[in-house]
């Protein structure tokens, strides 16, 4: 909390100075630049018009400040159309000979220019200008940036925060799945340990039963066979039939069931290494080719299978087979032999992911074994359908692979739907 509050605050000052010095900088840079320019052209304008008088004045020295009517006619040609401008020639005492009959409000800006007669300073030409159109687009310059200003402060100050609230967020969700990772990996060690030692144990004790068994054979066998009489001939057929082919055919399913796991665990760990290959797929097509390779169970069973209309979504095609593959195997296997079974695979989308749900109204889950059904080697309800209980902990690597969510909603008896997301934000222009 003191790290955002400090962010906070440093996040505030710089969008402040930012906003205030474009606020400040618009119209004040406006109004400078436009008053320069108009005080040059006042002074070229100056010069330019104090020769054309200059010239009138040499044709006609001494009596020159007496043609008030043609200085005045002379002025008001000089003028510029349309721009509010007044012009006067005054003499050396500061009286004023002659002036053009245009006015401007204040404040203004003036500007002057020697009358030259033979060379000698004879009179003053001087042009003024308002400042009011400058100043009244300064105004709406400030205006406009206070608005811009302001803009800029609230982006400056929201941004910033939004990206380290979606950080946060980010880092929350990481730590979120840290933690269920460390949780999984605790119910990992204890399933893999707990279902290996079941094998190992039938291991341990067959092989002691059978080193039982071959004792007593040796024992008989190093008498040279003399007590083969004195043992009974039943006893030693249960040897050889019973305890040692018994104890062989344990041995031999506790070690298929090591390998089983032990592949499934390979399967597992080959699923979180492989790359993925991100593409468009169209999960529609997909699907329908998936439920034909299940058309003799279907058939025979007589499910009815829906696929609504399902999006072109991008991920990888190998992984959505898969995720898919599972999960409609997984409503086949165990739907309700007393009724009718329906399978519906619908998806519906959001601005952020795409969620796509099996449905089917087989026997359901117990609540207490929902949130254990994607665990490895774990298998709710009855246990009445061969397989490892490994599906549904393929089908979640794979979803959280692709940075998804899954989960599942189920009632005994009424039957259950998988769910899983797939993020919109990786699959780019569709």
């Amino acid at each position: 909390m003191k790290k955002r509050a400090a962010i906070v605050r440093l996040t505030t000052w710089i969008a402040g100075i930012i906003g205030l010095a474009v606020a400040i900088i618009l119209p004040v840079g406006y109004f400078a630049v436009s008053y320069q320019y108009l005080a040059g052209s006042l002074e070229t304008e100056a010069e330019v018009n104090s020769r054309a008088v200059s010239a009138l004045i040499s044709g006609n020295p001494e009596m020159w400040r007496f043609e008030q009517v043609r200085l005045q006619e002379l002025l008001g040609r000089r003028l510029r159309s349309g721009i509010a401008e007044t012009q006067m020639i005054v003499d050396l005492q500061g009286s004023i000979i002659a002036q053009s009959n245009e006015t401007f409000p204040a404040p203004g800006i003036r500007r002057t220019y020697r009358i030259m007669d033979s060379g000698q300073h004879a009179a003053t030409l001087v042009i003024g200008r308002s400042l009011r159109p400058i100043i009244v687009r300064t105004v709406l310059l400030a205006l406009l940036g206070l608005s811009l200003g302001l803009t800029v402060f609230i982006t400056l100050r929201v941004l910033p925060l939004r990206a380290v609230d979606r950080a946060e967020r980010e880092l929350r969700r990481y730590a979120e799945d840290m933690k269920e990772s460390n949780e999984e990996l605790k119910s990992f060690i204890y399933s893999v340990s707990h279902d290996l030692r079941a094998p190992l144990v039938n291991v341990k004790g067959f092989s002691a039963e059978l080193a039982n068994s071959m004792n007593e054979l040796d024992a008989v066998l190093k008498e040279g066979g003399a007590g083969l009489e004195t043992v009974p001939r039943k006893r030693l057929a249960h040897i050889f039939e019973v305890d040692i082919k018994v104890a062989l055919r344990y041995i031999a399913m506790s070690v298929d069931r090591m390998d089983g796991l032990i592949n499934a665990l390979l399967k597992l760990s080959r699923m979180g290494r492989r790359d993925l290959r991100f593409e468009k797929v169209d999960v529609g097509t997909l699907v329908r080719s998936l439920v034909e390779t299940f058309t003799h169970q279907i058939e025979s069973r007589g499910v009815i299978v829906t696929i609504n209309a399902l999006p072109v979504t991008v991920a990888d095609r190998v992984s959505m087979e898969q995720i898919m593959g599972n999960l409609i195997d997984n409503a086949l296997k165990y739907l309700d032999t007393g009724r009718a079974g329906t399978i519906e695979i619908i998806a519906e989308r959001s601005s952020s992911e795409t969620a796509f749900h099996v449905r089917d109204n087989g026997r359901g889950i117990a609540k207490t074994d929902v949130t254990k059904v994607f665990e490895i080697f774990r298998r709710a309800g009855t246990q009445d359908v061969p397989g490892e209980g490994m599906g549904l902990a393929y089908v979640k690597a794979l979803v959280r692979r692709h940075g998804g969510r899954i989960w599942c909603e189920s009632e005994m008896g009424v039957g259950t739907t998988f769910s899983f997301t797939i993020p919109r934000m990786s699959e780019g222009a569709e």
